[in-house]
């Protein structure tokens, strides 16, 4: 699914001459359990430029209680990705933390990166 994924964007990415991100590549599902039991799936993704420009994540993610304003327990997770140079040669990345595979679910957080530079993604998983 993801080959077919990338070929149709490639094939519908615009000339070279504009921005696109174009290639995908994404580390194995990691499960938050939040305090009140329930487990939400996440995946990150790594998008770049050019199918040369090989984003392959490593990525450490922590997780902690913390408490909203009312009392009520939330989860707080932090994400680290580290996309290691390729070719000697820095590329910017777009890391996305989501509920399904390649993006297909609900974007928790995202932020633009370089490789070879870790990036950091914060955001609170509530109760509800």
């Amino acid at each position: 699914m993801a080959a077919a994924m990338a070929v149709g964007v490639l094939v519908a990415a615009p000339g070279s001459a504009e921005a696109s991100m174009t290639y995908c590549d994404w580390d194995p599902l990691v499960a938050v359990v939040t305090p009140a039991g329930h487990i939400v799936p996440l995946y990150d993704s790594v998008w770049t430029s050019s199918v040369v420009d090989l984003g392959l994540p490593l990525e450490t993610t922590t997780v902690s209680r913390v408490y909203d304003r009312w009392g009520r327990p939330e989860t707080l997770v932090n994400v680290e990705i580290y996309v290691p140079t390729g070719l000697l040669l820095r590329y910017s990345t777009l890391d996305e933390v989501t509920t399904g595979l390649l993006g297909s679910g609900t974007v928790l957080a995202h932020a633009y990166g370089t490789s070879g530079a870790p990036t950091y993604l914060h955001f609170v998983l509530n109760e509800a």
